[in-house]
């Protein structure tokens, strides 16, 4: 199971980053109450690399990203089954967060909820709301009132989104074509 953990870390924190995830390494995997936690070696680069430009700190990408693993494998020897109605699961488990059920595909559910208990941890803000949650050219985008606080957050789920197939939730990557789309290698082919 580490393996396999470590592999899809690896996996969607590349897709995410690209050449930015250079010198990231998973140095361990800490069992918690939320799931199998990646634990990462994230190295100070030595200079700006271009292919960030406009990415979220690659610390905030890997907290996500060990996050929605630690969810997507709780309590499970591989990867949890997404709920058939993830944005009903979501807007009743999270309350505060989605304040209006989300329009986004059910791949995307456990990248909802660790950016929600990543939120729940760091405080809410007082008066947050969500507006809209939705898919816009293959990524999501997560429109809130009073969104200050956590921007950095709300930000980091809107890049992560394009590493995470909205099928499934296995790493994949934004697919142009008719209708742009992130999806892993299967439900690209279909």
């Amino acid at each position: 199971m580490t393996t396999a953990i470590r592999a899809e870390a690896l996996a969607y924190l590349t897709s995410a980053l690209g050449e930015g995830a250079a010198g990231i390494t998973v140095s361990g995997i800490d069992p918690t109450g939320s799931g199998p936690r990646v634990r990462w070696e994230i190295p100070r680069l030595s200079r700006p690399r271009a292919s960030l430009e406009g990415a979220p700190d690659r610390a905030l990408v890997a907290e996500l990203v060990g996050r929605m693993l630690a969810l997507r494998w709780q309590g499970s020897q591989a990867p949890r089954e997404v709920p058939a109605e993830s944005y009903l699961d979501l807007h009743e488990t999270y309350p505060e967060i989605y304040t209006i059920p989300t329009e986004t595909s059910r791949g995307w559910h456990w990248l909802l909820s660790a950016l929600a208990e990543w939120m729940r941890d760091e405080g809410v803000p007082s008066g947050f709301e969500s507006r809209q949650v939705k898919e816009k050219f293959g990524t999501l985008r997560f429109y809130a009132s009073r969104s200050n606080t956590v921007s950095h957050m709300l930000r980091t789920a809107e890049w992560v989104s394009g590493s995470v197939c909205d099928a499934c939730g296995a790493p994949g990557s934004v697919r142009p074509g008719g209708w742009i789309r992130t999806a892993c290698d299967e439900h690209a082919k279909r």
